[in-house]
């Protein structure tokens, strides 16, 4: 995607007040709630599935630490660094660290172990995982290349 249809993405988002709100909020919110269910399936986990616990615990804390160790390797600016413009939500200029999404790979990671075990909160939780994908490109705060390298790495983690 190049700058012009990049940058007209992110004005369509927040060209409307209470379009620019309702993301906002959920890009903020979506990441919370994904992670209370996870907590809450880690506790389900230690009742009905004790011996997945490791697993369910374990690919997601590694997901996390690799994303994390690759952004401070590659250093890759943030949209609204290289573009110029402040994004809908969380601006934190010369922040850079935006390759791969952490947001989008954690959420993703937890999705993919949550529907291993339990198949209906699973799909929910996928559903949740590609709208924090959406969020963070409409939002302004990743490319597009960005969350689709945190979904694949997702992946990665989850069938290894």
């Amino acid at each position: 995607m190049n700058k012009e249809r990049y940058l007209s993405l992110i004005h369509w988002a927040g060209e409307q007040p209470a379009r620019k709100k309702m993301f906002c909020f959920l890009s903020r919110i979506l990441p919370i709630v994904i992670g209370v269910v996870y907590i809450l399936c880690l506790l389900g986990c230690l009742f009905v599935y004790p011996v997945l616990l490791l697993r369910l615990a374990l690919r997601p804390a590694l997901c996390f630490l690799t994303v994390t160790l690759l952004r401070k390797i590659l250093k890759f600016p943030r949209p609204y660094d290289v573009y110029g413009y402040i994004p809908l939500c969380d601006h934190h200029p010369g922040k850079g660290c935006s390759f791969p999404s952490r947001h989008t790979a954690s959420a993703a990671i937890i999705a993919l172990e949550i529907f291993h075990l339990w198949r209906g909160i699973g799909a929910i939780m996928l559903l949740l995982a590609l709208s924090v994908g959406l969020l963070r490109i409409l939002c302004g705060n990743h490319f597009i290349k960005d969350v689709l390298a945190a979904y694949g790495i997702a992946l990665l983690f989850n069938i290894l």
